[in-house]
């Protein structure tokens, strides 16, 4: 069929080129030549009745045959479109279910990063109270220097010292005990938060504002994670070198030239820093893979400032 009309457009173009050449000196035709042949085609069509009603009759059948076979669409498909409605219902439903849970979770998450707020703003203010009790041990440190080097240590400040020392015991524990929660709650966190990133079912229609809100917020509890596990990192590294350089210390302390009573204090002293810093460096029990390491920051910050002022000490000597 398109090839017929592609024939009678160019037979269309053919005969007008012919009626329109006959002006031309090349002529191949003429235009009186062209309105006759017409004129008596013309004649015997409708010239008579029966001709012209077969005439009318065939292009009415030529055309009804166009119009089926081109213009008539194709009957639709009414079980199959039913179908399809009933599976877009049932996935619009499911999504409607994903999208409820999805705000459950965010709201969770947003109750976990509220009470993690909190729990850093408490911990900031016991690293300042850590970092003022660090300037008086300096302090007594400082006097303690002096007690050394006029040969005199009264038992009092010995006793002072062993004080607080066992109230800095006191304190790491409730710190261990306090970390020792926020770690369960971390774990807890961890199990939502890989429940979340399971796949939900995909609707024909999502809100992309909501979707794109709930990724932020993800990202945002993943990157705070990822710091947490660094910083843990980083204080599990400072521990162990503290720690191997209190060993050091006692060495030092041990082959200086102090009197022997000067000598028991102050190794009596950095071996209760030992202990206290082998409590907080310690391990976990029952670590998952990907779990950080929780250290106290500020309490082997606190060690170590004290492990580099008994260094002066010695190094004076």
């Amino acid at each position: 069929m398109v090839l017929f009309s592609i024939g009678c457009i160019f037979l269309a173009i053919g005969l007008v080129v012919f009626a329109a050449s006959g002006a031309l000196w090349w002529t191949f035709g003429s235009y009186a030549f062209f309105t006759a042949a017409l004129q008596y085609v013309t004649n015997i069509i409708f010239g008579s009745t029966i001709p012209s009603l077969l005439y009318v009759t065939a292009v009415g059948i030529l055309f009804a045959i166009f119009a089926y076979y081109v213009i008539t669409p194709p009957e639709p498909d009414l079980a199959g479109l039913r179908e399809d409605l009933k599976l877009t219902k049932e996935v619009a439903q499911l999504s409607k279910q994903a999208i409820y849970k999805l705000e459950v979770e965010n709201k969770k998450l947003n109750e976990f990063i509220n009470e993690k707020e909190e729990s850093l703003a408490t911990l900031e203010g016991e690293l300042e109270a850590i970092r003022a009790e660090i300037g008086e041990r300096e302090t007594a440190l400082k006097l303690m220097e002096d007690q050394i080097k006029g040969k005199i240590v009264p038992s009092k400040i010995e006793a002072e010292l062993k004080a607080q020392i066992l109230e800095r015991d006191q304190s790491i524990e409730s710190l261990q005990v306090e970390i020792a929660d926020l770690r369960l709650v971390l774990e807890n966190t961890e199990t939502t938060v890989t429940a979340t990133q399971r796949p939900t079912p995909i609707a024909p229609v999502i809100d992309d504002s909501k979707a794109k809100e709930l990724e932020a917020q993800l990202h945002s509890i993943q990157a705070k994670w990822e710091d947490l596990t660094r910083r843990s990192e980083t204080a599990s590294q400072v521990s162990d070198s503290v720690i191997s350089d209190l060993v050091e210390l006692i060495s030092q302390v041990e082959s200086s030239n102090r009197e022997a009573s000067a000598k028991k204090t102050i190794v009596s002293l950095i071996e209760g820093l030992g202990r206290s810093m082998t409590r907080v460096a310690r391990e976990a029990k029952e670590v998952e893979l990907d779990e950080p390491k929780i250290e106290m920051i500020g309490a082997i910050l606190m060690v170590n400032e004290i492990v580099d002022a008994i260094k002066k000490i010695v190094r004076q000597s």
